[in-house]
């Protein structure tokens, strides 16, 4: 979220301009001064109001679609989904990685217990399992995003 000045004298525009993308749309709401009085801090102040008041669910999205999106850094594409070998090349395991309520937390699966192919699968099980309910978080704010932002375009139209 952007917050940035704007003078242009061959427009007679001067205020401040907030801009987003959230859920594959653009948001932008310019505060003119002339609106606020001529005054460039109340305008200002206006534009940072309205920058914070829709900051926490644009910050929760976007912190959802860094952990839930698939990757093109791993072979599988996972995100929370690795295989490590243990130093001296001794065993290797895959490990599930979620967080919950803050907090972070891991669960591992042996390749010599399990088997290779076993151990992925139960990795992936976990992780998918264990971060059911962000998919769902995920889907429920972009859905309210994008119907709000259809009811005020509608509401626009003539």
């Amino acid at each position: 979220m952007r917050v940035g000045r704007i003078e242009d004298p061959t427009k007679r525009m001067f205020g401040w301009l907030v801009r987003y993308w959230v859920a594959g749309r653009r948001t932008r709401k310019f505060f003119s001064d002339r609106a606020y009085g001529g005054s460039s801090k109340k305008a200002k102040a206006a534009a940072e109001a309205f920058a914070l008041e829709h900051l926490p669910d644009h910050q929760e999205i976007l912190s959802l679609k860094r952990r839930m999106l698939p990757r093109r850094n791993t072979p599988h594409g996972i995100p929370g989904v690795a295989r490590y070998v243990r130093s001296g090349g001794t065993s290797a395991f895959w490990t599930a990685y979620w967080t919950q309520n803050g907090v972070r937390h891991r669960k591992s699966y042996s390749v010599t217990k399990l088997g290779e192919h076993e151990a992925r699968e139960l990795a992936f099980a976990t992780r998918l399992e264990m971060t059911a309910g962000n998919q769902e978080r995920l889907a429920e704010l972009i859905e309210t995003y994008v119907n709000d932002r259809k009811a005020k375009q509608q509401r626009r139209r003539p």
